[in-house]
């Protein structure tokens, strides 16, 4: 997990404590200044849990003898406040999550992550990966009549079919990451057939089940390898440890002379060389892309051995999503 998303979560999960807090405060002054007769069974109630504690301590009361006691005053407490118009609960202790209690973690001995904080931290990730929206993609949202059912050339499949099969095998790998057949995937083809709608999808589902992801343009991609170039730091530990990196859009960033090609080398030789997974989309040929990024790259991502390679096919989709919208409209 990264740890400024950790940070973000504790600090937000002290401010809810301290909401918490307050809130109890307020309503135990409203009942007290509104029904003595209720502040005075709170007040028995809390003196029974420090008296009887002193007075095991010494020796005398019994444990046993503290939760029947306890039972009755609460349900006394419960139900006057019924009678007065308010909630049962009222003057319990509040909290968000009653799980973790709202400090984020479960357990006695061993202590585990509560599950409020880990979908807190995949909302976080799908803000920072800009997955939000009421436009989400993900692969529920995955549309095939937008393509055509005439048949792909020099195939027996028609377009619809060939990207649906193309959303299977990426649905498959997400689902299946880090056990999946290939560690790598290279989705190639035109502009406007949904290469970025798959990754999206498919960091959303690795979201879900909590695998690291990061997704970045190809342009941010090299502003943030190019500043490390000529600041002459290293590649973030974002780049090269992030369990699955996602590079949009490879080939619509400006060639830097030997900074864009070495730097991804580098990141993509040292990631496979840690068994980490790199997912990159283009609009690049295979014949394109070998001639852009050279030999050396080309051979890393179309190596069938550890990567799958993804061809999409057909014609631009968001004229026809935008022809459909019209239509619906009209």
């Amino acid at each position: 997990m990264r740890e400024e998303l950790l940070r973000e979560i504790e600090i937000e999960l002290e401010a809810i404590r301290r909401e918490n807090e307050q809130t109890e405060q307020r309503r135990k002054e409203e009942i007290s200044n509104l029904f003595p007769e209720i502040a005075a069974l709170t007040r028995e109630r809390e003196n029974l849990v420090f008296g009887t504690l002193r007075d095991i301590l010494r020796g005398g009361a019994k444990a046993e003898d503290l939760p029947e006691k306890m039972k009755q005053l609460n349900q006394q407490i419960r139900t006057k406040l019924e009678e007065k118009g308010y909630p049962a609960d009222y003057l319990a202790p509040v909290y968000r999550c009653p799980i973790c209690k709202d400090t984020g973690v479960i357990g006695e001995t061993i202590k585990e992550t509560c599950e409020c904080v880990k979908k807190r931290y995949q909302a976080m990730l799908r803000r920072d990966l800009g997955l939000t929206g009421s436009e989400q993609q993900t692969f529920e949202r995955f549309r095939d009549d937008v393509f055509s059912d005439e048949k792909a050339p020099g195939s027996n499949f028609s377009v619809r079919e060939h990207m649906l099969l193309v959303k299977s095998n990426c649905e498959q790998w997400a689902n299946q990451y880090p056990k999946c057949e290939k560690r790598d995937l290279l989705l190639y083809g035109p502009s406007g057939l949904g290469k970025t709608f798959l990754l999206h999808a498919m960091a959303s589902r690795l979201i879900e089940r909590n695998i690291p992801v990061l997704l970045v343009s190809a342009y941010d991609f090299l502003q943030t390898t190019r500043n490390e170039y000529f600041g002459g730091g290293n590649i973030t530990d974002d780049l090269m440890n992030v369990q699955v990196l996602m590079i949009d859009d490879l080939g619509s960033e400006p060639m830097v002379q030997s900074v864009t090609v070495e730097q991804l080398f580098r990141v993509i030789n040292g990631r496979q060389n840690k068994n980490l997974a790199t997912v990159i989309s283009t609009n690049l040929s295979l014949e394109e892309f070998k001639k852009r990024y050279t030999e050396r790259i080309a051979s890393r991502m179309t190596d069938i051995r550890n990567c799958k390679m993804l061809p999409l096919i057909g014609k631009d989709i968001r004229r026809c999503i935008q022809l459909t919208a019209k239509e619906a409209d009209a």
